[in-house]
């Protein structure tokens, strides 16, 4: 009899480009409470926050689930490409032209809009002169943040992309793949498997507060702050052991009803780090493979799932500083996405797209 798998033989028939959309709009619904309240007001009015009692956001799990399937996604773009070199192009070729122009807008439009009170071309000249360069490039080319506290400081949250630190480690979890192939010759999974428990044990002990405080004074750096390493690479790895073993997995629907409980349930018990890396990824990868809810085509004119995370933040800094008086964050969200949506069409139409016609390039 016919095994029926969680992820079919035919992977490519799948809902990653919606799932990847819905989880970046996810994101921005999420950031217009933070906007809107500011952080320490966002704890107690955001509904996954009052639901989880401070445990997670929206577009913090929403950002777990990007790196489930970003997991799955690159370590079957790594066994597919030719050599490393080949992988680290095509990485490289899909992250940092659209990272490098949301980064340099950020210091010719947004930030000059966040920081300047009174506008006439000396006083913009001056803003300029005054950007630290060399951090700031250094935070580009190692794919954080720029410096937050100096724009938009009087609306209730600072920052000119705070979206943007995450992505730093989405990379880094890019340049852990190839060890894993390479480290222990024709083992792969074996070391895959014991660093997702290695990641999933450190979580839930960090969880209950004996690993890893968070300190502030480590962020920053081409390697990050360590605080989200647990957090990170046990959804990364998560993902890519579902592609590794992708033909052991099976599909089962009382699994999926278990786990969606347990899942549900997380909420109220508090214990989303222990339950979500197992029932998460494995509810994610049911209905990205259902065979009756797919949507193949869904990114066929374009994929702005990564456009929207890279503008998302500071258009909704732009809206929040104009209409602020008239916002709550519903109607925040209804007037700053279709203004995300016309960013995110432009950099992949302009930018990411013609990027990556680049990696076929000899």
């Amino acid at each position: 009899m016919k095994k029926n798998l969680l992820i079919p033989t035919t992977l490519t028939q799948n809902n990653f480009d919606l799932f990847r959309f819905l989880l970046a709009t996810s994101v921005i619904f999420c950031h217009c409470y933070a906007i809107y309240y500011g952080w320490e007001r966002f704890a107690i009015n955001e509904p996954f926050m009052r639901w989880s009692n401070g445990k997670i956001s929206i577009g913090s799990a929403a950002v777990n689930f990007f790196f489930v399937i970003s997991g799955f996604l690159i370590v079957r773009s790594f066994q597919r490409s030719n050599n490393f070199w080949d992988y680290l192009k095509k990485r490289i070729l899909r992250i940092y032209p659209g990272f490098i122009v949301v980064f340099l807008l950020g210091f010719l439009f947004f930030g000059p809009i966040g920081h300047l009170k009174e506008w006439s071309l000396p006083s913009y000249g001056e803003f300029l002169s005054s950007v630290p360069l060399k951090r700031e490039v250094a935070n580009m080319v190692s794919l954080q943040s720029p410096i937050e506290q100096r724009y938009f400081t009087f609306l209730p949250q600072y920052g000119l992309n705070n979206s943007l630190w995450t992505i730093q480690y989405e990379f880094i979890c890019y340049l852990l793949v190839p060890l894993f192939f390479w480290a222990i010759y024709k083992r792969p999974k074996a070391l895959l498997l014991v660093s997702f428990f290695v990641a999933y044990g450190s979580l839930c002990l960090q969880s209950l507060g004996y690993i890893f405080p968070f300190k502030q004074e480590l962020s920053g750096g081409i390697i990050g702050n360590p605080y989200y390493y647990p957090r990170f690479f046990t959804y990364f790895f998560s993902g890519a052991l579902v592609y590794c073993f992708r033909t052991k997995i099976p599909r089962n629907t009382w699994v999926f009803i278990g786990f969606f409980v347990l899942f549900s349930m997380s909420f109220k018990w508090q214990s989303i780090d222990f339950i979500w890396p197992l029932t998460g990824t494995y509810l994610l990868f049911y209905m990205a493979y259902h065979p009756k809810l797919l949507f193949p085509n869904f990114a066929r004119h374009g994929d702005f799932s990564y456009g929207i995370y890279l503008y998302g933040w500071p258009l909704q800094q732009l809206v929040m500083l104009w209409f602020w008086p008239y916002l709550n964050p519903f109607t925040f969200f209804l007037a700053v996405m279709p203004l995300v949506l016309l960013f995110a069409f432009l950099s992949w139409t302009l930018v990411e797209k013609p990027a990556l016609k680049l990696k076929s390039a000899k």
